[in-house]
């Protein structure tokens, strides 16, 4: 699975950039770790899991997606073979939430819209279920918000944002209770929340722009501190 999913990113990577143009504000917040992970997004269109696979490192993601989604047995197998674990909404089957540990536990990153469904009305996040915080805590998951700005359309360039990881280190080793259940989702809301602000005061200023011309200085630099070095390094060994 792993080897074909590398694959399908390699070789749609430049057809998506033409496609889903995004910009990723805070893209070093992202990590792999060896541990599991959960990436939490808002969900405002079907193009969201491309900003995610494409907006983030070519490391595998696992979306989460309603069995309604299967589609034809083609269809099913094809999103099987990259990675898409589907879950019933109205009633979690054991195997799928076994599936969904058993991933957090191999180390791979789930990518979970925690409001359910596609928010058509507004970008005001919706009521979060609790089905990400259950799979944080019962495999003791790093999560990280990533939110899109607006409802993608082809060729438009849009924007997402990464936020600093969820404290849940105090709720690790409990009982994973409705208590526990309901303390988590409230800190995905607040800190997908807080991302999304960061996000629109990014957009509004510009700062991928101000981050471009930034990354430009940094290259020059160092390319002139190489240069430098290799002259120095020349000069040395010719006086000896």
């Amino acid at each position: 699975m792993r080897a074909w999913y590398r694959f399908l990113y390699i070789f749609l990577y430049p057809l998506a950039k033409l496609l889903f143009p995004c910009k990723v504000m805070n893209k070093y917040k992202y990590r792999k770790y060896d541990r599991g992970q959960i990436i939490i997004s808002n969900h405002l269109s079907w193009m969201d899991i491309l900003y995610i696979y494409f907006g983030l490192s070519r490391d595998m993601k696992r979306p989460l997606s309603k069995k309604e989604n299967k589609g034809s047995k083609a269809q099913a197998w094809f999103m099987g073979t990259i990675g898409v674990i589907f879950v019933d909404r109205d009633k979690p089957e054991l195997s799928s939430m076994r599936e969904c540990i058993n991933a957090l536990k191999n180390g791979d990153t789930l990518a979970i819209a925690p409001e359910g469904t596609r928010n058509r009305v507004n970008r005001e996040l919706q009521p979060l279920h609790s089905g990400a915080a259950l799979f944080a805590l019962k495999g003791n998951a790093r999560v990280v918000p990533y939110v899109i700005h607006h409802k993608g359309k082809l060729f438009r360039r849009n924007y997402a944002g990464v936020g600093d990881a969820v404290d849940l280190s105090d709720l690790f080793g409990k009982r994973v209770d409705e208590t526990a259940i309901h303390e988590a989702t409230e800190r995905f809301r607040a800190a997908m929340q807080k991302t999304l602000d960061e996000l629109d005061k990014w957009v509004e200023e510009k700062g991928y722009k101000r981050e471009k011309h930034k990354a430009k200085i940094e290259k020059r630099e160092l390319k002139l501190q190489y240069k430098a070095a290799k002259k120095n390094y020349a000069k040395s060994c010719s006086s000896k």
